[in-house]
């Protein structure tokens, strides 16, 4: 009920709404584009270079909003974290097309270490973010995207399909979380 007299007596700038619905929408547009990604690099679809400025984009406008809310020293940690993720995906799916399996298990290990950091990263800024529940959201995408990498690497088209779908299902449960921590730190925080 506390909580509920807090959001009574608070009001949040349209701007603000604006924002919190943009944090949103920023993780089904990274699964779209990741989506785009890689079948750009296993089938050689689309531009792959475009695609890839179009994530680095997207990773931008992301930090960019995170800046508003936390501050440029931990946008600049965000952007870094956000980044090798890519970096560390796109690392993976060449060693899974020339098929170096230890190169997979190095670049998979180190994608699981970086959400981990990430996890721990934004429990740290956000006292509304659980870490173990970022760490269990995040493990969840880099399950499905690897999985997906892999369902366009075996050329298993309909599983890569049904695959999509539960990406973007979990999508929208990350982003409702991103969000309502950015809401829960923006009407409590005083921000």
């Amino acid at each position: 009920m506390k909580r509920i007299k807090v959001l009574q007596d608070s009001c949040i700038p349209p701007s603000q709404l604006s924002l919190i619905f943009q944090t949103r929408t920023v993780w089904r547009d990274l699964a779209t584009w990741i989506r785009a990604y890689l079948a750009s690099k296993h089938g050689g679809l689309g531009d792959k270079e475009a695609i890839r400025e179009k994530l680095d984009e997207l990773m931008l406008r992301s930090t960019n909003i995170f800046s508003l809310v936390f501050g440029e020293e931990f946008a600049n940690e965000y952007i870094d974290l956000s980044t090798n993720f890519l970096n560390l995906l796109d690392a993976l799916v060449d060693a899974q097309i020339s098929g170096d399996v230890d190169a997979i298990n190095e670049y998979t290990r180190q994608i699981y270490e970086n959400s981990d950091r990430i996890a721990a990263f934004l429990a740290r800024v956000n006292p509304y973010w659980q870490e173990n529940r970022w760490r269990d959201l995040l493990y969840q995408f880099n399950d499905r995207t690897i999985e997906q990498s892999n369902t366009f690497l075996n050329q298993q088209f309909r599983e890569n399909i049904n695959l999509f779908d539960r990406i973007l299902n979990l999508t929208s449960t990350i982003g409702d979380y991103y969000s309502q921590g950015i809401l829960d730190y923006l009407t409590f925080s005083g921000r």
